[in-house]
């Protein structure tokens, strides 16, 4: 009953809001329609498209250029910065994640130099947005809790309550469940202590897929039941079918399977009605588990087929998206690069200006003071030369600034380039083994290939798909010690616990090739190691040592104590390298290496040896190779020996 009676006094509450909203609204339209006054007209259009930008974004967007036009005519830096906080909202609502960088970045910029402290903080939340796109919580929490701190300051309450719940939805990201339902209860109370009714519905959602996690179902489907009312209220339908999902998932594992059907049949209407892939994805892949569950394969397999299609065209949007705004990110650092030299560059114009105004300062003097002529000479040859001397000084250093733009312009050239070649991998050796397993299942399926045949080409798909895995796992690695770095966590390891397993996982490329691979280490010894980073180590050594060995060649692998380093070596008995081929490899400045085909034409991603070096450098560890063309190649890795000391007794 008592939910029932906050539900009724919350819903009371919102009509009322929504009323009141909307009255403004239509004022404010008026305003616009017939106001004189291009300062009033501006800030009336900054107001109107901030209480529509979620209800209309077409609308929105309308209004949000017209007040960016108006405050460029105008000259007025402040609301100026309001109008593009605003566009940079509604472009993210669109999907263009590139403008709304951009726009909120200036914004934001823009906040700092007037000191509007409210439109630092709607920045802050709108770049926090974009991050939690990108998948980097961290970096979006951080900017989410400084837009926190800002709207305390200055007693905000929709800039606090904006910061809440977008905390408490990037905390639940990251594990913090706890931190996470705080905030969110936290925005809750801000809104009934101030009688205000902001983003009522997605703060409930966040917290009933908080219970969720907790796996609390019954506290999460009375979560989800009030959402959804409010949301009904406030006719956020996006909110509805993000919800309806929910609530179905949160029946089905409660074990009322007719409720959650009932739930999920309304999220599909209402997402295939209005367009929403995110939450119809998610709808179709609780279906399949819900229909599976019921043994109904059928329905579920179709749904479970609509689930994927419908999530790799989305992904595939995604990725463009991502790409774009890391794009816009990367114009924006470049730009500000540039800026910088202008203003060295101006700089300079302006000491060569003074110096020019001094001398003619001085040759009018001379003029007026022909009596003074030889003092006036001392003193204006020893403030020449001060200031030559300055110039000379400050040339050097603009020289000096000027090297390390064009260094960074070249690191920048460099980066775009592992870029292009990424891309070009991920075309080009990922489809090829995809696309040679698709043609056999193709046959397989139309019945064109025979038992025989299959089991004929079994073993070449086996090691094609053994590459694609190496080859992604790879890529992914590279990809997040580049892009987010790795957590590296050290503790004593017994190398055979690391080595075996990729002896496994390799096992049938080694048979395939008739290789023998000899296992001889000390299992007493320990070294100090991330054992994950250690074992793509291990395994990509190990995959080329089997890729570049003849058939029916060996690979030895064993250790040796050398102080406080455990070595552990990797001998092959292939085709080697030259010297050149070694020197590259072992280049520090070499990034992505071209890879090489291997004795029965294996391809490679070039990313192996530069995760080992990468990984080993990050665990306190080396890599050392030799190699000699036709005789072979031995990799020794040198890692931090666990050394034990044994405590004596005294007698």
């Amino acid at each position: 009953m008592k939910r029932i009676a906050l539900f009724y006094f919350i819903s009371l509450g919102i009509t009322f809001n929504l009323f009141a909203q909307l009255q403004e609204v239509d004022s404010l339209r008026k305003i616009v329609l017939i106001e004189t006054n291009d300062a009033e007209k501006l800030k009336t259009l900054n107001k109107v498209t901030l209480l529509i930008r979620e209800k209309d974004t077409q609308q929105g967007l309308k209004w949000g250029l017209q007040a960016e036009e108006l405050a460029v005519q105008l000259a007025d830096s402040l609301e100026l910065g309001r109008a593009k906080g605003n566009l940079g909202w509604i472009y993210y609502r669109l999907g263009i994640w590139d403008k709304s960088f951009r726009y909120s970045k200036e914004a934001y910029l823009i906040g700092m130099k007037f000191n509007d402290r409210l439109e630092i903080g709607m920045a802050l939340n709108n770049l926090g947005a974009l991050y939690y796109q990108r998948k980097n919580y961290i970096e979006a929490i951080k900017n989410f809790q400084e837009a926190y701190e800002i709207s305390l300051d200055i007693k905000d309450h929709f800039l606090t309550i904006r910061s809440l719940n977008n905390l408490s939805l990037n905390l639940s990201k990251v594990g913090e469940l706890d931190s996470a339902l705080y905030y969110a209860k936290s925005a809750l109370e801000v809104n009934q202590k101030e009688g205000l009714m902001y983003f009522t519905s997605f703060t409930h959602r966040v917290i009933g897929d908080i219970f969720l996690t907790k796996n609390e179902l019954d506290s999460a489907i009375h979560t989800y039941e009030f959402a959804l009312g409010v949301a009904s209220h406030q006719r956020l339908k996006t909110y509805e079918a993000s919800i309806f999902h929910r609530l179905g998932k949160a029946y089905f594992l409660s074990g009322n399977t007719p409720k959650a059907l009932e739930y999920l049949e309304k999220g599909i209407k209402i997402s295939e009605q209005n367009g929403f892939q995110e939450e119809l994805v998610n709808t179709y892949q609780v279906l399949a588990t819900v229909y599976h569950s019921l043994g109904d394969i059928t329905r579920a397999y179709q749904y479970h087929k609509a689930f994927s299609e419908l999530k790799d065209s989305m992904e595939e949007e995604i990725d463009e998206d991502r790409m774009s705004l890391l794009q816009a990110m990367f114009e924006v650092e470049k730009s500000d690069a540039e800026i910088n030299f202008l203003k060295i560059e101006n700089s300079l114009k302006e000491l060569e200006i003074q110096s020019v105004r001094r001398t003619v300062f001085v040759a009018s003097v001379f003029v007026f003071l022909s009596l003074l002529l030889l003092l006036w000479l001392y003193i204006f040859n020893k403030k020449l030369k001060k200031a030559n001397d300055q110039l000379k000084y400050k040339k050097t250093i603009t020289e000096h600034q000027k090297k390390e733009l064009e260094s960074k312009s070249h690191e920048l050239y460099e980066s775009n380039k592992m870029k292009n070649r990424l891309l070009s991998i991920l075309g080009h050796d990922l489809k090829s083994p995809v696309a040679q397993l698709k043609g056999v299942l193709d046959l397989m399926h139309s019945q064109g290939l025979t038992r025989e045949e299959f089991e004929g080409v079994s073993h070449i798909l086996k090691r094609n798909v053994d590459g694609l895995f190496e080859t992604m796992d790879n890529i992914l690695s590279w990809s997040k010690s580049q892009m987010e770095g790795f957590n590296v966590q050290l503790s004593p390891t017994n190398l055979g616990k690391v080595i075996r397993p990729c002896m496994d996982l390799l096992q049938h490329q080694a048979v395939s090739k008739e290789i023998t691979i000899n296992l001889n280490i000390d299992h007493e010894e320990k070294a100090l190691v991330d054992k994950d980073l250690l074992q793509i180590v291990v395994r990509n050594l190990l995959s080329n040592a089997i890729k570049f060995s003849k058939k029916g060649s060996k690979i030895e692998i064993y250790t040796i104590i050398e102080d406080e380093f455990l070595k552990m070596i990797v001998q092959d008995f292939g085709l080697g390298m030259s010297e050149i081929q070694l020197e590259t490899i072992l280049n520090d400045q070499v990034s992505l290496l071209e890879s090489s085909a291997g004795t029965e034409k294996e391809k490679g991603t070039g990313l192996g040896l530069n995760l080992c070096k990468e990984f080993l450098n990050l665990m306190g560890g080396k890599l050392d190779i030799t190699s000699k063309k036709g005789v072979g190649t031995t990799a020794t890795v040198s890692l931090q020996r666990m050394i034990i000391q044994q405590e004596q007794s005294v007698v």
